[in-house]
């Protein structure tokens, strides 16, 4: 078909608004918008029409143009049938959409709609009969005017990329779903107490943890009610972190955006169980970033064993040396029962009393430290256990370095 044959297929039978007939070729000459394409076919086909041509379209389509030659008596046109006169309606629309987003401080926006499947139905029955040449969806074209009139009302800038907030708009409901975009803030931590968690846990075993610590200012500057933490791994409950572990603090639907980053560490550094610094706001991609990353670290253990201390040189043969280490028994109901090979980078002693040792070891990421001093039943091999032929009664670890 031809522009012609088919504004007259769309028109033929019933009322179509100039948005639905300029649709349909909408990928003809650009600059325009769908309702002033339709506007130029409508006044081409009249213009046909007033010279005398024979156009067989429902003649509310002409209803207030102004024949010179023809004269013709037009009546007003019903709503029209494909949208019924959605566009029309978009306005109040997005005074609803307004409405909701006072809530939320945001810069930018994107905005969609879940469409009525009525319309969708009634568009693919005109595409059955006229093709789909130069047309574009009507889901389309209601996202885009939705976006523009949102633009106009509250005065944000739409961000298709990543918006601070993405309206959906459920014509079926006139319901507003708001999904806010979180917040990131990377930074590193130190844990300078033992039986805390890094995170919280659905159980409330513990009074609190790194991640409610942390935080807190930021709930109260956002209004956000939750958070979720990333770290680049973590230290058991019972052990320190005293070296600064990176981490990422995700704040969940947050109802304000502005943060001041110096308030919130020194509200952070009052506390006596945790300390941050280097906080700085980041994009999502950073958190996959430190959960993938490797860092070996370096951990002081204090042990007490069970016997005098002795033949303590021996322990110069881990340095280098891998360590092959079966999951151990005190994770393996969360942990696949594997064996992993770690490498211990340094070791070094100094003799506390005839029963107690510090060790400063560095090992590879990975590497399970209180089962290479225990030997966890001989699920490690080497360990300090086994070779110093003395059963550990207790470990007190602490994190001292993360090599980043």
């Amino acid at each position: 078909m031809d522009i012609k044959e088919k504004a007259v297929e769309i028109l033929k039978k019933d009322f179509v608004c100039n948005h639905c007939l300029g649709r349909q070729f909408a990928q003809l000459l650009s600059g325009m918008t769908n309702e002033e394409r339709g506007n130029v076919v409508r006044n081409y086909l009249a213009m046909l029409k007033d010279s005398g041509e024979k156009i067989e379209v429902n003649e509310s389509n002409f209803y207030g143009l102004n024949f010179h030659l023809n004269k013709i008596k037009l009546e007003r046109p019903k709503r029209c049938s494909i949208c019924s006169n959605l566009f029309d309606e978009l306005k109040k629309k997005v005074k609803l959409i307004e409405k909701e987003l006072k809530k939320y401080e945001y810069s930018t926006f994107l905005v969609g709609c879940k469409l009525i499947p009525e319309l969708a139905k009634k568009e693919e029955e005109l595409w059955d009969s006229i093709g789909v040449d130069w047309c574009e969806p009507i889901k389309n074209e209601i996202n885009r005017e939705l976006g523009i009139e949102l633009w106009r009302t509250v005065g944000k800038d739409m961000d298709r990329i990543i918006p601070d907030i993405t309206v959906l708009f459920d014509l079926n409901t006139n319901n507003v779903k708001i999904n806010v975009r979180s917040i990131y803030v990377f930074g590193k931590y130190q844990k300078l107490v033992r039986n805390i968690p890094q995170t919280k846990w659905k159980k409330k075993i513990y009074k609190t943890s790194v991640q409610e610590i942390i935080e807190k200012p930021f709930k109260e500057q956002i209004k956000s009610k939750m958070t979720s933490f990333h770290g680049a791994g973590r230290e058991d409950v019972n052990v320190r972190c005293l070296g600064w572990r990176p981490f990422v603090i995700e704040l969940l639907n947050p109802i304000k955006r502005k943060l001041d980053l110096k308030k919130a560490i020194n509200e952070i550094n009052k506390s006596k169980k945790v300390k941050v610094r280097q906080l700085k706001i980041v994009s999502k991609d950073i958190i996959k970033k430190i959960k993938f990353a490797n860092y070996d670290k370096t951990y002081r253990a204090i042990i007490s064993f069970e016997k005098p201390l002795e033949n303590l040189k021996a322990l110069v043969q881990l340095k280098n040396a891998v360590i092959t280490q079966k999951t151990p028994m005190r994770v393996i109901r969360r942990r696949a029962d594997l064996i992993r090979k770690r490498k211990v980078k340094n070791i070094t002693y100094r003799i506390l009393d005839k029963k107690k040792l510090e060790l400063k070891i560095t090992a590879q990421s990975g590497l399970y430290i209180k089962e290479l001093i225990s030997g966890d039943n001989e699920r490690t091999k080497p360990n300090i256990s086994e070779i110093l032929n003395n059963r550990v009664k207790k470990i007190e670890l602490d994190v001292i370095k993360i090599h980043l």
